[in-house]
């Protein structure tokens, strides 16, 4: 309970930041929340160090492995036909960017529409990285350990994420 109420807006942010759909979030969140619960207080941290690190990285494994059954239900059931059908299967949808007519620019809230649509569009591993990193705050090394991947790759994916941010 008092993880729960120390980091479920952390949790859910994040899970936010990695589906791009409120939808989707609230059952990765409760997804991340239910592992915890059932990896008790064995499954913690090895460090103890970083119960906030911990969560997210549960929520990164619910989040590929949500991507993985995503990825066999469409061979299945044959998902993108429909989405072509439809006419939405290759919309590029979010870059257009909200303005007003006449303005000068653009206000705050149109900004951040935009780098939350470029931040959804990043490649997987980049976007939790990048999420990770400028959005959460954690340190490279802490990110390793969430992803389970070595610390340079954390710097290489950042990297690229930032670069294709700035496109």
């Amino acid at each position: 309970d008092d993880l729960f109420d120390m980091y479920r807006n952390d949790v859910y942010r994040f899970a936010c930041a990695l589906t791009g759909d409120t939808r989707e979030a609230e059952d990765l969140f409760q997804e991340t929340w239910l592992r915890a619960v059932k990896a008790g207080p064995t499954g913690r941290d090895p460090e103890g160090s970083n119960p906030k690190a911990w969560l997210f990285a549960i929520a990164a494994n619910a989040h590929k492995d949500l991507l993985r059954k995503r990825r066999v239900r469409r061979l299945f059931l044959l998902e993108r036909t429909r989405t072509l059908a439809n006419g939405t299967g290759d919309a590029d949808r979010g870059w257009d960017v909200p303005g007003h007519p006449g303005g000068d620019g653009m206000t705050p809230s149109d900004l951040r529409l935009c780098l939350r649509r470029a931040v959804a569009r990043l490649p997987g591993r980049e976007r939790r990285v990048f999420v990770l990193k400028d959005v959460e705050g954690l340190k490279h090394d802490e990110i390793a350990r969430v992803l389970g991947i070595p610390e340079a790759t954390v710097r290489t994916l950042l990297h690229r994420a930032v670069v294709k941010l700035r496109r």
